[in-house]
């Protein structure tokens, strides 16, 4: 019943959730290129500091490389800028209760916006997925 009325308003989610699994393959397919490509790089750099400096020192180089690269690494992930001290559980209360109002108060003015200078097909859009909002919303309680 929701797809169709959504369809009816011009919104396909079986259109809209094949193109997102498009998008989620194609980026699993670049980053396995992208590691494939490390890979290659990695094993002719090998190569050719075998034929340069021997086994061992192809070894040795790649090892240090690796574990300079990984240093560093942990170094970004683990010394980052300090993050601002955390509200304790009586302090985060008000303040998430706060930012909730603001929220709400920003999404009804830009509904309102909607609503008095868009177009026909923006406001049966918001007044449907208003709709939808308060049924699912419905149907947990």
């Amino acid at each position: 019943m929701v797809a169709t009325l959504l369809r009816f308003l011009g919104i396909d989610l079986k259109r809209m959730a094949r193109e997102a699994a498009i998008t989620l393959a194609l980026i699993v397919l670049g980053a396995l290129a992208a590691i494939l490509a490390f890979a290659f790089g990695f094993a002719a750099l090998y190569l050719w500091l075998d034929e340069v400096l021997g086994t061992f020192a192809a070894f040795g180089i790649l090892g240090a490389a690796s574990a300079l690269l990984a240093i560093v690494l942990f170094a970004f992930a683990f010394w980052r800028a300090p993050r601002g001290p955390r509200a304790h559980a009586a302090d985060a209360a008000p303040a998430s209760a706060a930012a909730l109002a603001q929220t709400a108060d920003e999404a009804v003015k830009g509904i309102a916006e909607i609503v008095g200078n868009g177009s026909r097909q923006q406001i049966i859009g918001t007044i449907a997925v208003a709709a939808l909002i308060g049924w699912m919303l419905g149907r947990r309680s």
